[in-house]
């Protein structure tokens, strides 16, 4: 698929460009995949399975190692996010995130604080606040490293606390 977008654009990419680049029979590509778009749902699928399921925390890390972590991981494979942000299918992205954040659940048990009726809410909350930062990251021409990414996420965590509840957050 990469090789293909370096000659025409993935709205002009046909299973036969796919086919050729890749040496796949078309009955083997048809065998795995309805469209085009299933193979960027795979690719992506695989990438959020990988980093969700290969992350092994130690009992003194917090969730902010876990973003950490995770922001690495894209930093090392943005490839695929860059190519679903250009043909604006964030949906994909979306998706496999939903569907993925069910393997942290499972590792770790129920999620912390949270009741089993609004799991699917703090996980969308999650989801999109990750893919929104990742998304202003690649638009931004990749300056920051995950550590400082969250940095940046505490910073902002914090100035949404004191504005939403000023009596609540201990003064820095």
């Amino acid at each position: 698929m990469l090789e293909c977008l370096k000659k025409k654009p993935f709205d002009q990419i046909t299973i036969s460009d796919l086919q050729k680049a890749s040496g796949v029979a078309r009955s083997t590509f048809y065998r795995a995949f309805d469209n085009l778009s299933d193979v960027l749902y795979w690719k992506c699928d695989a990438c959020f399975y990988e980093v969700l399921g290969n992350y092994q925390p130690s009992q003194r890390q917090s969730e902010l190692e876990l973003i950490r972590h995770y922001f690495q991981y894209w930093m090392d494979h943005s490839d695929i996010l860059e190519l679903l942000l250009q043909i604006n299918r964030q949906d994909i992205i979306y998706a496999c995130h939903m569907k993925n954040a069910e393997i942290l659940q499972q590792r770790y048990g129920q999620l912390p604080e949270n009741t089993t009726e609004h799991g699917n809410y703090f996980i969308a909350i999650r989801t999109g606040f990750t893919i929104s930062i990742l998304t202003v990251w690649l638009q931004g021409g990749r300056k920051e490293t995950a550590g400082e990414l969250v940095k940046i996420i505490e910073e902002q965590l914090f100035l949404l606390a004191k504005s939403i509840a000023p009596h609540v957050i201990p003064k820095i």
